[in-house]
């Protein structure tokens, strides 16, 4: 006998095991589920962002690097449409006389003195030189004047290192098109060596027998600053081939001359860019092989003068950088992945003990009919499902309760949710509800009230529809709104509902002190139909009855009916009971009108403008309150005005939880005309409150501060509207209203004529040159120091100061 109690197994250590079992399964699978969610984003990173990293980066370069390349390009050609242009402006002055220029000191000075006009070009070109071919001499734009000797001298002309003089000589003689030459070193007058790109013209362009040749020198490192000009952070080559492929403007000399894999590449790529190649100007771009490196090319054709432009991006530098960010990537997910298997860990661990006390819950709570075993989230469900079983019967028992499915049907006939009356005669029999009269009209009565109290106006009334004339079906329930109960009346044309609701209003008032406004819909008419179901057919054809089916939609119009009136009962406290029909129909306002406003408030709020906000919110607050405007349309005003000023209130302070809760009360639907327009009135102030807060704070600008700072600065460059108002703490616009007030003319026109007077000073008294005088009165350029001389002055400052040398 002891032997077989000794094999005997205990059933508590053996639910024990098994919850342990359970406890281990769940928890394994729990890890294992987070787990595989952190895997699927390493494995993302592993199985595309690795293989396709390097070909996403190599494709935006590829696309940056031609961007780069076209932006350069349009800066040359920008740069180099003064060049084509100045032939035809010297053939256009009169005063050179090409055809007639004689051997003459007299005549030399006189071209001497017009070159200089054409001193104010921009800091791209070096120095312009007009060749005459009849007296041999080259006018520069400074005013000085080469022999064909001089140019064959180093440090007396203009000496070109690898263009024999001879060579030079009959060049310009002969040059009938134009010619640009590449980049080359020139011994300029003084012996300074400077490295050159030269283009020739002659004049006129394209004409026989020439007169001359314009010369037009651009320095090499001109244009190389042009080219880091684009982007500081690019670290690739530049270079420009002619339409022939004749390297013209290198930034990496070196890379053209020790080999010809350039020349040819360029040379293939010339051939497949045409007419059908998708970007402007037959750009493209790809990765080619140069001495043995890969780089990023981006080729580029103007359609101005057929140059071609290149840019070459090593490989390396492109992507040097993407295989430590791979790496740094593999270990920050590493450590990621190690940190959240921890703390998945211990937090399920830490977890498991309310679940487990969930689970012993449950199982005492649903016990299972044939229990087999289960673990957590078996036991879980399974809890779970008897809950929703038993809701479930809950809601069909409260669901079946008469009176409630009486309300429910009712509402959902005056809010319009059957579609045919057929539907709503089934649904109304089985709640025990009857309309069948002639008419039907749908009344809203609105108390003034608590909501308790509006319960017992509401059992009151249904007290009452007992108490009804035969042949009229009336029935009172809750409206969707806390504090209104609507009344649907079946009857007859003899039948006064606005009468019989006046008597009740009038018992609610006397008997326990119930104030209450009452709104009436039009009614509706019932057409009556025989009734073509079989049965009722069959059950009809011996009482020889007709069936009045109701249309749905009237009592839904109705209903409409009575809100309305409802609303111009409490917005204009005309009367406490009033049918719709006899509404007087108002104009309907300049709605036109409002919605002005209100697009100008929005934009006042845009721009934060406070005192203009105020403005506006009081010319909506008087439209509001104006007798022209229908009460229905009140509220569709108070709402979107609202809206705006609440939208603005956002901008400042959008997680303010007061702001919220005040955004949800303004929007209440019972408030009478006086609370719309103090809401409105309230938070447009607070509103403009705001704005001016944000504000900086400007300090008083006066005339003497004023002067004194342009005094101090107007001659730099850099004075602008914009400094002036940074130095006094105003917006640009303030200010520049503030200066046309206080000195009597705009910014621009005051410090123009300033630096024009200085400049006149300087013209008469010093023998400096046009460009020295317009960056020593503020002008950036001499082309804007000119322009605006002759518009102040009427003329030339070179004219000027020929006529006025003192």
């Amino acid at each position: 006998m002891s032997k077989v109690s000794n094999n005997k197994v205990d059933p508590n250590k053996l639910t024990k095991a098994r919850g342990n079992n359970n406890k281990i399964n769940l928890l394994t699978k729990l890890l294992i589920s987070y787990l595989l969610v952190l895997l699927f984003p390493v494995m993302i990173i592993v199985l595309y962002y690795y293989p396709y990293s390097a070909e996403v980066v190599k494709e935006k370069e590829m696309d940056w690097n031609a961007h780069i390349t076209e932006q350069f390009m349009t800066s040359m050609d920008t740069f180099t449409r003064y060049v084509y242009n100045l032939p035809f402006e010297l053939v256009q002055n009169r005063e050179f006389r090409l055809y007639q220029a004689e051997e003459s000191d007299y005549q030399r000075v006189l071209i001497a003195n017009e070159m200089k006009k054409y001193n104010a070009t921009d800091a791209f070109i070096y120095n312009t030189l007009l060749y005459v071919r009849s007296n041999g001499y080259l006018f520069s734009k400074s005013g000085s004047a080469y022999s064909m000797e001089d140019m064959g001298k180093p440090g007396v002309g203009f000496y070109y290192e690898s263009w024999p003089h001879q060579e030079l000589s009959a060049t310009l003689n002969t040059l009938d098109s134009l010619m640009v030459r590449p980049v080359e070193g020139v011994l300029i007058p003084g012996h300074n060596r400077v490295r050159m790109l030269t283009f020739l013209q002659p004049l006129p362009v394209g004409g026989t027998s020439s007169p001359g040749v314009v010369m037009i020198m651009v320095r090499e490192d001109t244009i190389l600053r042009m080219m880091r000009s684009v982007s500081e952070a690019y670290k690739g080559d530049f270079f420009i081939f002619d339409a022939q492929g004749q390297p013209l403007v290198a930034s990496n000399e070196a890379l053209v001359q020790s080999s010809e894999d350039l020349p040819q590449l360029i040379s293939r790529m010339g051939k497949d860019s045409g007419p059908t190649s998708s970007s402007i100007s037959g750009s493209s771009s790809g990765i080619h092989r140069i001495n043995g490196v890969s780089y990023l090319v981006s080729y580029s054709v103007s359609d101005k003068n057929g140059w071609k432009y290149v840019s070459l991006l090593p490989v390396s530098e492109s992507l040097q950088g993407l295989r430590a960010i791979q790496l740094n990537t593999i270990l920050l997910v590493g450590c990621i992945l190690l940190l959240e298997v921890i703390v998945i860990y211990v937090s399920i661990r830490k977890n498991y003990h309310p679940i487990k006390r969930l689970v012993e819950f449950a199982a005492g709570l649903f016990e299972p009919q044939q229990r087999g075993p289960m673990n957590e989230i078996e036991a879980i469900r399974y809890t779970l499902s008897g809950l929703s079983a038993v809701n479930s019967r809950l809601d069909e028992e409260v669901k079946e309760t008469l009176p409630i499915m009486r309300d429910n049907m009712l509402l959902e006939l005056v809010n319009g949710h059957f579609l045919t009356g057929e539907h709503m005669q089934r649904e109304a029999v089985k709640v025990g509800v009857s309309l069948d009269g002639v008419c039907l009209t749908v009344a809203v009565i609105s108390c003034d009230s608590e909501t308790e109290e509006t319960n017992l106006v509401l059992l009151y009334c249904k007290n009452q529809e007992s108490q009804l004339p035969e042949g009229v079906q009336g029935y009172f329930f809750k409206s969707n709104y806390h504090h209104e109960i609507v009344f649907v009346c079946s009857h007859g044309e003899d039948f006064s509902v606005q009468a019989y609701l006046a008597r009740l209003q009038e018992e609610l008032q006397v008997q326990s002190g119930w104030k209450t406004i009452i709104g009436i819909g039009e009614p509706g008419e019932t057409p009556a139909e025989e009734a073509h179901s079989e049965e009722t057919h069959s059950k009809q054809t011996h009482a020889n009855t007709c069936t009045y089916i109701l249309d749905p939609n009237s009592a839904h119009v109705s209903y409409l009916q009575a809100l309305r009136t409802v609303e111009q009962l409490r917005l204009r406290h005309t009367s406490p009971i009033l049918s719709f029909a006899e509404i007087e129909t108002s104009p309907s306002g300049t709605v036109s009108y409002f919605a002005e406003l209100l697009q100008s408030l929005e934009l006042a709020i845009l721009k934060n403008e406070a005192t203009l906000v105020e403005s506006l919110i009081e010319r909506i607050v008087c439209y509001l309150s104006s007798d022209g405007l229908p009460p229905h349309m009140l509220r569709s005003v108070y709402l979107n005005t609202a809206s705006v000023i609440f939208n603005g209130l956002q901008r400042f302070r959008h997680d303010d939880q007061s702001l919220l809760r005040l955004t949800d009360a303004a929007f209440q639907p019972r408030y009478t005309l006086e609370q719309m327009t103090g809401i409105l009135q309230e938070s447009g102030a607070k509103l403009c409150e705001m704005i001016r807060e944000t504000l900086p704070k400007g300090r008083a600008a006066s005339r003497e501060e004023i002067l004194a700072v342009i005094e101090d600065k107007g001659m730099d460059p850099n004075c602008s509207l914009q400094l002036m108002a940074e130095h006094f703490g105003m917006s640009v616009s303030n200010f520049s209203h503030h200066f046309k007030k206080e000195m009597g003319q705009n910014f621009k026109e005051y410090i123009d004529r300033l630096r024009i007077q200085r400049s006149i000073g300087l013209l008469r008294e010093s023998e400096e040159t046009l460009e020295g005088i317009a960056a020593q009165v503020g002008f950036t350029n001499p082309s804007s120091f000119i322009r605006s001389f002759k518009k102040i002055v009427g003329t030339t400052p070179g004219q000027y100061r020929n006529t006025h040398r003192s």
